[in-house]
């Protein structure tokens, strides 16, 4: 997130009554690094994220370069490269810990899974339809990650880049920020009768302070600079639609209860520095390149699937055969 706006999610609000929309985190991009792009589909926009973010954890992946092998079980070998990805795919809060804190815990795991392993082989159960369809597509999963990691360092360059930071710095508009005030009651008909107070010349400030059931009550309703998309809907419509220096005529209706609101000011915040957002813009570059891809793969692939009516159905006639 851009150091300069302010994160806000669904425990810390503007008002304490979670006016402020809670951040989106399945979105690898913030919200202006993805304005201009090519809509995807609910499928392809799934599909997307979830690659995206697990070709972004992939560093040595598809390394073919030797690397020395640390453990050796029942003869089979594991390189220092293994050890580095999965350190990689480790949380933050491990990883940042020295390297001797774990080490020793994943060549572990390495081990017990190898052993462990053998056992199930000697069993007969790597033999089992299901048990090698799944290890199946967890390497097809592991080997599309590798492929993808290689395809986005090919395609994104520094002029795409370029390109879409002066792309962030044209568009202003995601950047404007409103300062407004509001007065939150419980009804309409208290709404309205605010709205006549205000029509009589009696200070906005004051009457939040006497009658705004939100927190912000107290401080004459006041709750500083917001962008769009940081309130709910029908709050930032009525919020940005205001003239400064202006308040709403008529209610604007919420989850909440009633507002007035009160335009104090509009700015447009400074442009962040490239270095800044290089890996927002990196990151949506990716998603759209990433969506591009797998619809061509799937453009001219061969796929037959069942709906899930059909599944349903043919379970319901298998079943009844038996």
């Amino acid at each position: 997130m851009i150091a300069h706006r302010q994160n806000y999610n669904a425990n810390k609000s503007l008002d304490g009554q979670g006016l402020a929309c809670p951040v989106r985190e399945e979105n690898l991009m913030i919200r202006p690094l993805i304005l201009k792009t090519t809509p995807l589909n609910i499928r392809t926009a799934r599909v997307v994220a979830v690659l995206a973010a697990l070709t972004f954890s992939l560093t040595a992946m598809a390394q073919d370069e030797p690397s020395l092998e640390v453990v050796t079980v029942n003869d089979q070998p594991y390189t220092l490269n293994l050890v580095g990805n999965i350190i990689n795919q480790l949380p933050d809060n491990i990883r940042q810990q020295p390297v001797d804190a774990y080490y020793d815990s994943i060549i572990d795991d390495i081990i017990d899974t190898k052993l462990s392993a053998d056992a199930a082989r000697q069993s007969g159960l790597a033999e089992k339809p299901l048990l090698k369809e799944i290890a199946t597509r967890a390497f097809e999963r592991v080997l599309a990650e590798a492929w993808l990691n290689d395809e986005l360092n090919r395609r994104i360059t520094d002029d795409m880049i370029a390109q879409r930071y002066s792309d962030l710095i044209a568009d202003t508009e995601s950047r404007t920020e409103t300062k407004a005030s509001h007065i939150l009651v419980d009804n309409e008909a208290a709404a309205l009768a605010v709205i006549t107070r205000l029509d009589q010349g009696e200070d906005f400030a004051a009457i939040a302070k006497e009658v705004s059931t939100g927190p912000s009550g107290p401080n004459g309703g006041e709750l500083g600079y917001f962008r769009r998309g940081d309130m709910v809907p029908s709050f930032e419509l009525a919020s940005f639609n205001l003239d400064v220096g202006t308040y709403t005529k008529t209610p604007v209706q919420t989850r909440f209860g009633w507002h007035v609101i009160q335009v104090s000011d509009r700015r447009v915040a400074d442009a962040p520095l490239l270095a800044e957002v290089e890996d927002e813009l990196r990151s949506s570059l990716s998603v759209k390149i990433i969506g591009t891809i797998i619809n061509d793969l799937r453009a001219n692939a061969n796929i037959k699937r069942l709906s899930l009516d059909e599944v349903r159905a043919a379970e319901k006639t298998r079943q009844s055969g038996n």
